[in-house]
């Protein structure tokens, strides 16, 4: 059990954490988000498929390609799934789990990977489809789950 001063403690590294994604964020990041358990329950499941080993990728690349070739393989992999406009990316803070973006048409997944640590999972602002993009042994990994109501 987490005592009060130890929660306070928690909450204050996240909210540096926070202003560090957002320092490197700009523009991209909206101020909104999904409060912790607000999205779909479909999205935990396509989380943990994304953790098996039996799970086939979506697509991968290699883990030794340039941070130019990661960068053009998922602004590819986000279009081709139709993550674009609005949508959540995973911030790795349990206060705010699920931060809001406005995606431009290319070229923020640099800035992306400088503030959020992988996995990177996104959720489109439709709360319909989820790509989550994770380093494994000798590859990125991409899985794309859909859900809905």
């Amino acid at each position: 059990m987490e005592s009060r001063l130890q929660r306070k403690l928690r909450e204050h590294r996240e909210k540096a954490a926070l202003k560090i994604i957002e320092d490197r964020l700009g523009d991209v990041r909206t101020g909104g988000s999904l409060q912790p358990g607000a999205e779909p329950e479909w999205v935990a499941a396509a989380i943990r498929r994304s953790r098996c080993i039996h799970t086939d990728p979506t697509d991968r690349l290699p883990d030794d390609t340039s941070p130019e070739e990661l960068d053009a393989w998922l602004d590819g992999l986000l279009t081709r799934t139709s993550m674009s406009g609005r949508l959540y990316v995973r911030s790795h803070l349990g206060t705010l789990p699920w931060l809001e973006f406005e995606v431009p048409g290319q070229g923020w997944t640099a800035r992306l990977r400088e503030a959020i640590e992988d996995p990177w999972m996104f959720l489109s602002g439709t709360l319909d489809s989820l790509v989550i993009v994770s380093e494994a042994e000798y590859w990125y990994e991409a899985y794309v789950s859909c859900g809905g109501p």
